[in-house]
């Protein structure tokens, strides 16, 4: 956004007889040295004011904001064409992992065309931070043609023929031979002036037989938001597709976890020790996955006092945002049921879930269990139930 100060401008008028005539030179130098009297607005009488007196222009207020509309963030009407380049190719970078190496791998790099109004010594620098994000990304190796654009000349029957890149199905199966690719990339980049739109345009082609292994055109405009910054983000994209689909198909998103520890439950002053396990599906909502709710069912093992059952439901909230290398924190809360034998009691409670790495958790857990007995004349159980434990995620 652009702030243009109000400066206050001085009009030099002259007051001139009715009989002045423009074409007389002599009139001109007198018109010059005369001072202004007033500003003299076309199509507007000029003010009277007495002789002698002088107008100064009042200052007009500033809008409300515009001292500090020149400190914010543009708007995103214009925003660096090099952000925009980089998304596409982390974008063309996940696409590539997404097929896999052993598909596409080892890739030749054929060619890389800009359009006319772009200067052709970018296209080593677009090579090279394609290269970059290929190899962040993904196993698949990407070779460099040295011949495949080069200037050659043969001669044909007695004629000299002059050609420019490899241009036979027979010279694409030598020169992928040579270099032992499987399939050969080309890239096309567009700036379109108006309206205002970076196109790149990507070509796999199989170098045995000359069919189309991938084509995809990746197009970006300064109105396109910016949804993922660094390979990272992008190899969330299929994911992020996904997840929107089934909100338009209103498909829930499972996931379902099991967990084995110990829990203490205290009697008579002290803490009995017993195996945990539990189950839990869920539901996943919010944006990345932030929460997730639904029931548990478990169980709780002494050998040498007793056994119980454990159904309730659970809420997690993630703690932060979605991480992709650092570990994940969620809040959990749980209540439910304990049932035994011979006493039924309720719990509730809230811990720490930290996930470090894909599929494994590690929970610890306070609960509080209301006092209940197994036998008549034997000691209460409950209270404070802590937990601590190993739990497995999928999907």
């Amino acid at each position: 956004m652009t702030v243009v100060p109000l400066l206050a401008t001085a009009l030099v008028a002259q007051a001139v007889p009715p009989d002045f005539k423009g074409d007389d030179p002599r009139s001109t130098g007198s018109a010059q040295a005369a001072p202004a009297a007033a500003p003299k607005t076309p199509g507007q009488p000029p003010p009277d004011v007495p002789e002698g007196s002088d107008i100064q222009s009042r200052k007009r207020p500033e809008a409300p904001g515009a001292a500090t509309e020149k400190y914010l963030a543009p708007s995103g009407a214009a925003i660096d064409a090099n952000d925009i380049l980089d998304e596409m190719l982390d974008q063309l970078a996940a696409d590539v992992a997404r097929l896999g190496p052993l598909r596409i791998g080892p890739i030749l790099l054929e060619r890389v065309r800009l359009s006319d109004n772009l200067n052709p010594d970018f296209a080593p620098v677009l090579e090279a931070r394609l290269a970059a994000s290929v190899a962040r990304t993904t196993e698949v190796a990407l070779l460099r043609c040295a011949e495949c654009w080069a200037t050659r000349g043969r001669l044909e029957n007695g004629a000299w023929v002059v050609s420019r890149g490899v241009n036979r199905k027979e010279e694409i199966a030598a020169v992928a031979q040579k270099y032992a690719a499987r399939t050969l990339l080309t890239v096309a980049l567009t700036l379109l002036d108006e309206p205002s739109t970076l196109a790149m345009d990507v070509e796999l082609v199989h170098a045995d037989d000359s069919s189309i292994a991938f084509a995809e055109q990746y197009r970006m405009n300064p109105e396109t938001a910016l949804l993922y910054r660094g390979v990272d983000r992008t190899q969330s994209r299929f994911k992020r597709l996904k997840e929107l689909q089934d909100r338009i198909d209103q498909r829930p998103r499972f996931s379902h976890e099991i967990d084995f520890g110990t829990m203490g439950l205290s009697a008579s002053g002290s803490l009995n020790w017993g195996a945990l396990a539990r189950y839990a599906l869920t539901e996943q909502f919010g944006e990345n996955g932030a929460g997730d709710a639904g029931i548990e069912a478990g169980g709780y093992v002494n050998t040498s006092l007793f056994s119980t059952g454990l159904v309730g439901g659970v809420l997690r909230l993630r703690l932060g945002g979605a991480q992709v290398f650092s570990s994940e924190v969620r809040l959990v809360t749980h209540a439910g049921a304990l049932l035994t034998a011979g006493a039924t009691s309720f719990y509730g409670g809230a811990g720490l879930r930290l996930k470090p790495a894909i599929r494994v958790t590690i929970f610890a857990m306070l609960d509080y269990v209301a006092p209940f007995q197994v036998r008549k004349d034997g000691p209460k159980y409950g209270e404070f139930a802590p937990q601590l434990g190993l739990g497995f995620t999928w999907p």
